[in-house]
């Protein structure tokens, strides 16, 4: 096997792959789904104008973006924002997951990137619920009912990283509308 799928280079994990997505795209609206202690959100803060964070606890040890504490559901809810990057990365249950995807991709902007974590676990013992639980499931799932998506799923960390994005938001088309 190869040794790449389980370490990182250079310490090039899920976060510093989003962080370079951010920066490299411009996001100007980021919203993070399951935030943990608010470390990753507030690296991505350093680059984007406004950060949103969804958490149903409070374990923030970083305060420099826009906390909302609530589940997903009641956020998408009472959310009236659109965003330009998404990280999915809340409750792993499968069902959950294509929950906050599908609330995400009304909520995306042109040209906008969901990110999902969790999808590709590197062994059985990360299929448990504590660890990514059955959230691998969406990448079949979002493959056969999303076929206007490109879905990437990456084997970065334990955990495995997918960007979907969609198809029909590629620059050249705004291009040649205008020819």
């Amino acid at each position: 096997m190869n040794s790449f799928a389980y370490t990182n280079i250079d310490g090039v994990g899920h976060i510093e792959i989003i962080l370079q997505m951010v920066r490299l795209t411009g996001c100007k609206k980021y919203l993070e789904l399951g935030i943990w202690d608010g470390f990753n959100i507030s690296k991505i803060k350093s680059f984007s104008e406004y950060c949103v964070g969804v958490d149903i606890e409070d374990r923030r040890k970083y305060h420099n973006f826009v906390f909302e504490h609530m589940n997903t559901d009641d956020f998408f809810s009472e959310n009236v924002d659109t965003f330009d990057i998404i990280f999915i990365d809340a409750d792993h249950n499968f069902e959950s997951v294509k929950k906050d995807f599908i609330n995400s991709l009304n909520i995306l902007n042109k040209h906008g990137i969901i990110f999902l974590h969790d999808t590709d676990p590197i062994s059985g013992k990360y299929i448990e619920p504590r660890f990514c639980g059955d959230s691998y499931k969406m990448i079949d799932w979002l493959n056969d009912n999303y076929p206007e998506l490109n879905v990437l799923t990456i084997p970065v960390t334990e955990a495995g990283l997918t960007i979907i994005n969609r198809k029909i938001n590629r620059r050249v088309f705004d291009y040649l509308k205008t020819k």
